[in-house]
């Protein structure tokens, strides 16, 4: 396995204030965005920005043209799978200006956007004194399940993991903090595995974002017509503490509406055989959500590498499959 080199003199000093700039900027747009109101910025992105933007997205555009066209083949016309591809990238800069509105302005004009469909099932789920693991996608704007769970009284925590820099991390998990969500950051082995622990200990939700595929480890499912590497985090605490799996997605609903959905808790069967039982959990995970991506397409993240590759020992029960990832 080929490891990346630290960067090191004026190239590491450049890294730096480029992230710190970023940083600078992440944490001035909540504050920023006081004094513009929500109806222009929406309205902007859904108009003439929107379209601006989608015009000049270049390698972008393809990208989801080429994702939505490997999934879909020639169920869809090239019409649909560009309304889609555009519907998705406008649904994007949505979410990601939703996200700083929703520092500031949460309790008094987001929460009552967000309603909250499943309440029962979580109730049930961590009336086993057990906690809960979340298991969810890109799909929405998926930072305000975080607000809308602590709105209602229960606390989620986010597994945090592929931060380019430190700095940023810092900057999502103290916006996160301001709106009660909090974060485990994924960089120290045996430090977040005692944290997530510790979560799943108190009764609370330990959140985990399954649809990326994995550059070292994972578990090589089928996945929107590929096969991927998906994360075996819920799979491998649900072995180890028996809390239980419940998928939890938001979904937009009309031009300001969201919907924060949560299903009952996965039906699991286990072989006693731990890499196969690793393997039917994370295989069940990713047709739910293959589900919700299917259901609501124009709100999933299209944009990935089109050739994946990973690096696993991790078994895979894939009929014809080894580790190679196509």
């Amino acid at each position: 396995m080929k490891v990346r080199r630290k960067k090191r003199g004026w190239k590491r000093v450049q890294r730096e204030i480029r992230y710190w700039f970023a940083s600078v900027a992440l944490r001035g747009l909540p504050q920023c965005v006081r004094f513009i109101p929500f109806a222009w910025t929406f309205s902007f992105i859904g108009g003439i920005g929107g379209k601006l933007a989608w015009r000049f997205a270049g390698k972008y555009k393809k990208k989801m043209l080429d994702n939505l066209t490997f999934t879909f083949h020639n169920s869809l016309t090239d019409e649909e799978k560009g309304r889609i591809a555009q519907e998705s990238f406008i649904n994007m800069l949505r979410g990601f200006m939703e996200t700083f509105y929703c520092v500031p302005f949460y309790g008094k004009k987001f929460d009552p956007w967000v309603a909250l469909e499943g309440r029962e099932n979580l109730e049930q789920a961590l009336a086993l004194g057990k906690g809960a693991i979340g298991v969810s996608a890109h799909l929405g704007t998926f930072t305000l399940i975080g607000a809308k769970l602590n709105a209602c009284g229960f606390h989620l925590t986010w597994m945090m993991g592929g931060q380019p820099h430190p700095r940023l991390a810092q900057v999502w998990r103290q916006m996160g903090e301001r709106v009660g969500t909090s974060f485990i950051m994924s960089d120290s082995l045996f430090t977040f595995h005692r944290e997530i622990l510790r979560v799943l200990r108190k009764g609370e939700i330990m959140g985990f974002i399954c649809d990326e595929n994995q550059k070292q480890g994972g578990v090589v499912v089928e996945f929107l017509g590929r096969a991927m590497a998906l994360p075996v985090g819920p799979a491998a605490y649900h072995l180890k503490t028996g809390a239980p799996i419940l998928p939890l997605f938001i979904v937009r609903q009309g031009d300001r509406g969201h919907k924060v959905i949560i299903d009952p808790p996965l039906k699991v069967r286990l072989s006693g055989d731990e890499e196969r039982d690793v393997f039917t959990i994370v295989e069940q995970i990713a047709r739910v959500m293959e589900s919700y991506i299917k259901r609501y397409p124009g709100q999933w993240s299209w944009i990935s590498k089109r050739r994946i590759r990973t690096r696993t020992r991790r078994k895979t029960f894939l009929e014809g499959e080894a580790s190679t990832l196509s």
